[in-house]
């Protein structure tokens, strides 16, 4: 039996600890916009093509860094006012100049969100994901409110002494996909000086304490950024019994059926009928409750393309002595499974999966050998029966996989488990010892972040593969969520 409580339910952790922040003052290969897992053929034999977008070019991810502020307002409180902001790696710095003008109450409960898009066309062409090192806090100006001659009045103030800050930060960006980095300023980090009214003072301690940030400032304790864009699995068809059920919490009664659950390589959640959003955290009993925006369809001059829906993450407001006022304490976008896991016809048009088993490893932000896994069965219609979630260590060749009932306790009770096997044997390699792991070009490769596609077998010694086999599992390849 494998342990899970250091990865499984760890995934919103970093968040929830954001957000009880927030209330108490928280090299690879390959071109174009999908990859499929192989030949197209029968949904049985599992292939899968990851699509994220029409362009015929690798679309860039996003950074989207979410200045979370705190505290209430009154005359004299100030306001940062961002604009730009600057990455830097080793392939070149990404910046947004001409982004507008985002104001940040410092002493409101706010998540204000300012987006950057991350190329992958020219110095960084063919990457699996660029990585982001350090955090440059830089503002245009502070406002500070006046009560005279009318509320709404402010004076402008430059940035404190010193500004631009840079500070540790682990920030990894995928093609296709959103990064989250949540940044909290608030109102004790920023005051006016006392001796100069035209200049801001800026306490550093309460910054790196706020953002997790530790003295000597060092890339081992960064401020760190999550994948916080989400894959949607419908549980249409899924057993009531074996279905999870969500817990009480902010503004959240509890008790009502998933028909939802959400994987994006760090995170976990569930939503049920009524578009309520609970994220998972280290404690079972204590998720982060939240409300589901819904998804659409666009239409353009290269086809359609199935638009995101949103999820917010709800706490309560500390300063409302009625607890019943709500803050935003986190948001980001989600996609429903057969808009993104798609498959190609015999002349190489996209079209969507049909019934069969699937199996789809979502890498984290880490980008290392652990990835979230999901099995699932479907029916013609995209509607699922049959679920498991768990992990895959692309080192040790191992997967566990625990029934999607699990999702909410974090138990292991069904665990399966299985490995991955060696490549297929051939005339020229009859005894091959290189693991059944692919690159974008279909050849073997050791580096998980290059990892396009894996074979997998259930283990009989436990059970597994002819409890795997009753379920509907049948196939013997899964696909990495990545382009």
């Amino acid at each position: 039996m494998c342990p899970r409580g250091d990865w499984i339910l760890r995934k919103w952790a970093f968040l929830y600890s954001a957000a009880a922040i927030a209330v108490v003052g928280c090299g690879g290969s390959g071109t174009g916009n999908s990859h499929s897992s192989g030949t197209p053929g029968n949904g049985k034999t599992g292939v899968i093509t990851v699509k994220l977008s029409n362009s015929t070019t690798t679309p860039p991810g996003a950074i989207e860094v979410a200045y979370l502020t705190g505290q209430g307002r009154a005359p004299g409180d100030l306001t940062a006012v961002v604009q730009q902001l600057r990455f830097n790696d080793a392939y070149g710095e990404v910046t947004n100049p001409l982004a507008p003008l985002t104001t940040c109450p410092l002493a409101g409960f706010q998540d204000n969100i300012v987006r950057i898009d991350v190329p992958f066309t020219t110095t960084a062409y063919g990457l699996p994901s660029r990585v982001f090192t350090s955090f440059i806090l830089d503002f245009l100006q502070f406002d500070e409110e006046t009560d005279s001659p009318a509320v709404g009045d402010f004076t402008i103030i430059s940035e404190p002494i010193g500004f631009p800050k840079t500070f540790p930060a682990a920030v990894r960006v995928l093609p296709g996909r959103v990064t989250s980095l949540p940044v909290f300023i608030d109102d004790s980090m920023f005051s006016i000086d006392a001796t100069n009214p035209l200049l801001v003072d800026f306490n550093a301690n309460q910054f790196e304490l706020a953002n997790g940030l530790t003295e000597p400032l060092t890339t081992s304790t960064p401020m760190k950024a999550f994948l916080s864009d989400f894959v949607s699995f419908n549980l249409n068809s899924v057993p009531a019994a074996q279905v999870p059920v969500l817990l009480p919490t902010t503004n959240i009664a509890g008790g009502t059926s998933a028909v939802r659950v959400f994987f994006s390589g760090d995170v976990y959640g569930v939503a049920d009928a009524s578009n309520n959003f609970e994220a998972l955290t280290l404690n079972p009993f204590l998720p982060v409750g939240g409300r589901l925006g819904p998804a659409g369809i666009l239409n353009g001059a290269n086809g359609t393309l199935p638009h995101a829906g949103t999820y917010s993450l709800l706490q309560y407001n500390p300063t409302d002595l009625t607890q019943t006022l709500q803050i935003v304490a986190g948001q980001g976008i989600w996609r429903e499974h057969k808009t993104v896991l798609q498959t190609t016809t015999s002349t190489g048009a996209p079209s969507l999966l049909g019934a069969g088993a699937y199996v789809i490893s979502f890498p984290s932000s880490s980008d290392n050998n652990m990835q979230e896994l999901v099995a699932f069965v479907q029916d013609a219609n995209q509607n699922i029966s049959t679920l498991y979630y768990g992990f895959v260590d692309m080192d040790a060749l191992t997967f566990f996989l625990y029934p999607v009932s699990d999702i909410m306790s974090g138990s292991t009770a069904g665990q399966l488990t299985g490995v991955i096997p060696t490549v297929p044997a051939t005339k020229a390699n009859p005894n091959p010892t290189a693991a059944a792991l692919y690159d974008k070009s279909g050849n073997p490769t050791t580096n998980p972040d290059l990892v396009r596609t894996g074979g997998y077998q259930f283990n009989s010694s436990d059970g597994s593969a002819t409890v795997a086999t009753g379920l509907g599992f049948t196939g013997t390849k899964f696909t990495v969520f990545r382009l």
